[in-house]
């Protein structure tokens, strides 16, 4: 499997032109290698009042050009549309939309689809990114992101990803992202295959993805 993200930010008093240099160094070889990929994952997510951790399992299809489907296949049955432009669609198993709107919403979707997406220039004007002992930490830089997001840790195996977000408190969604392709393309038609399930056909939520 392709490794996803590493940045290493170093001091203040390097160079702005020697710390670009070496941020692109770092990255190298952990960022995705192309526009279009597609994979499973697993999610469990801690929830205020709630002893046992929401598990659930799926797939998505990420475009650069268009945004991210997040596709929920157990227990649930939905699927999350991150359009690029910044507007959030819930799909249900029927195929009904509903648009998700706020503030949350939209920095949510911003955030998933630059760091699916392997942005460099928004991870470092969005976090301080630093080095752990099993991987990498990311820390919003800006309060109003504090609101929901404390802190962003990622690691990696060679097989799958782990990308932890701690929230306020003690509540956190730990996802393990794995089978991740590199895609030369992504279309509509390929967006349901790749992300296929035999209880719930993901057209339209594709089409959702692919509108203009």
């Amino acid at each position: 499997m392709k490794k996803i993200i590493l940045l290493f930010l170093y001091g203040l008093v390097v160079p702005v032109s020697a710390l670009a240099m070496a941020a692109d160094d770092v990255l190298d070889g952990y960022l995705p290698e192309g526009c279009y990929q597609a994979g499973r994952y697993e999610q469990q997510k801690s929830i205020a009042g709630m002893n046992k951790l929401l598990e659930t399992q799926g797939s998505f299809a990420f475009a650069c050009d268009r945004g991210l489907l997040w596709h929920t296949a157990v227990p649930l049955n939905e699927t999350l549309v991150y359009q690029m432009q910044g507007a959030t669609q819930l799909v249900q198993a029927d195929g009904s939309r509903q648009k998700l709107s706020g503030t949350l919403q939209r920095h949510l979707g911003q955030m998933l689809n630059n760091l699916i997406g392997g942005n460099r220039l928004y991870l470092q004007k969005t976090f301080v990114i630093a080095k752990t002992d099993t991987g990498i930490r990311l820390t919003p830089r800006k309060k109003r992101m504090e609101k929901f997001l404390r802190t962003i840790d990622i690691t990696r195996t060679s097989d799958a990803v782990t990308i932890r977000m701690q929230h306020q408190g003690d509540e956190f969604t730990a996802i393990r992202v794995y089978q991740l392709q590199q895609l030369q393309n992504l279309t509509a038609g390929q967006c349901e295959q790749l992300t296929t399930d035999p209880a719930h056909s993901l057209a339209s939520a594709c089409q959702q993805l692919f509108t203009p």
